[in-house]
């Protein structure tokens, strides 16, 4: 059968064909692969040669400073990267399964699968007519024997013959319509968990693993456009000036593409490290040497020195600090 021709029954579901759709879909998968490889690369020379990223002005943080506060527009910017992601993923799962089934359980899985749905939904559909139609029945024929008995609004009580072949009716109505509510209980049964195998299809670990590489990728991708257009700079933002601003921009781009625990744990590291260093510059600064510093102050002459010059030496101590780092 030939890849590029639609068979006649493939437009009817579920009566594709198998090979022929994984065909179709494999191609379409290589297709989509290959453009987002493409699209990388190119990303990353728009950000290292000619996007406008302007120098952010580095300052240094005092000690305490909580990065948490200082790199809040990277966390933020992380959060709606996966968010987004989210988003992307949820629609692509919902109105393109055959990649998903392709990733996953296979073609053969998925005809089977909505080959059950579609059978449920027809029985759903026949037991549905079978219960309104034993409904309709005894109601028409309790109408008829109104009808034809010419019962009167007026009439208190009805002779025991009737009464008794309405009572056998009723039994045989309840019988009958319990026996139709069973039979649409069963096929609203039947087609909910069809329906559930069939959404079962993103559980496969291949598919969770090709999902998990496909959202690193397009998150790295997304959170190198978000830093680049946001101008965010995550070590300037620390006070780091040695970093070009290109570089910069990207390294924060694929950090916020990362997603946002490993910045929440990032940024722990990061926290972790400053307290360490300003507890160990604090500790240098309280046990740094004593210095002694003489100043010598001449105070001119008066009645009371009797004319001369006196010297006072006056002596402090300082306590020598080292500069910041």
């Amino acid at each position: 059968m030939s890849v590029t021709s639609k068979p006649a029954d493939a437009g009817a579901k579920p009566m594709w064909d198998e090979k022929w759709m994984w065909q179709r879909t494999r191609k379409s998968f290589v297709a989509l692969v290959s453009a987002v490889a493409v699209l990388f690369i190119a990303l990353i020379v728009w950000v290292l040669f000619f996007a406008d990223v302007a120098d952010t002005v580095a300052s240094v943080l005092p000690a305490g400073a909580d990065l948490a506060v200082v790199l809040a527009p990277v966390l933020a910017a992380a959060a709606g990267v996966e968010r987004l992601l989210e988003t992307i993923f949820n629609t692509l799962e919902s109105m393109w399964r055959t990649v998903v089934a392709y990733l996953g359980y296979g073609m053969r899985w998925l005809k089977s699968a909505e080959t059950e749905v579609d059978e449920a939904r027809q029985w759903l559909q026949s037991a549905g007519a079978v219960y309104n139609g034993t409904l309709a029945l005894y109601n028409e024929k309790m109408r008829q024997i109104m009808k034809d008995m010419n019962v009167a609004t007026n009439i208190v009580s009805l002779p025991d013959q009737i009464v008794a072949q309405l009572d056998e009716w009723k039994k045989e109505a309840d019988a009958k319509t319990a026996m139709a509510k069973g039979l649409l209980e069963d096929a609203q049964s039947r087609l909910n968990d069809a329906e559930k195998k069939l959404s079962s299809i993103t559980d496969s670990p291949e598919y969770k693993s090709a999902k998990s590489s496909a959202s690193i990728i397009l998150g790295l991708m997304i959170g190198v456009v978000v830093a680049a257009l946001g101008q965010i700079q995550m070590f300037a933002m620390l006070g780091i000036a040695a970093v070009p601003a290109r570089i910069d921009v990207l390294i924060t781009g694929l950090v916020i593409g990362s997603g946002s625990y490993p910045v929440h744990s990032l940024l722990g590291i990061l926290q972790q490290g400053k307290d360490t260093l300003d507890s160990i510059k604090g500790f240098f600064n309280r046990s740094a040497p004593q210095q002694k510093s003489t100043v010598t102050a001449r105070q001119p002459a008066s009645a009371d020195t009797g004319g001369a010059t006196v010297v006072a030496t006056v002596t402090k101590q300082t306590t020598e600090e080292s500069p910041n780092p």
